[in-house]
């Protein structure tokens, strides 16, 4: 959840200095409509870099264990 905020508060950075070099961010209406349609439209981008992130920060990459799961005659 924290790291969705962060990527979602990020992504809504971006669009607004994207408005703003465009000229359209002196509006708080449009910059507000123009973020809120780009975080719906990303929802699903924003979902699964954030669970890749979390990931990252919790689990290890173990060539050991990779090289058993490859080797499994199971899978």
């Amino acid at each position: 959840m924290y790291v969705s905020y962060a990527v979602g508060v990020a992504i809504a950075v971006a669009i607004y200095v994207l408005l703003w070099l465009a000229g359209y961010g002196s509006s708080p209406l449009i910059a507000f409509i123009a973020i809120l349609v780009g975080l719906v439209l990303l929802f699903p981008y924003i979902g699964a870099v954030s669970k890749s992130i979390w990931a990252h920060f919790f689990f290890k990459y173990d060539r050991q264990i990779a090289k058993q799961v490859k080797n499994d005659s199971r899978t």
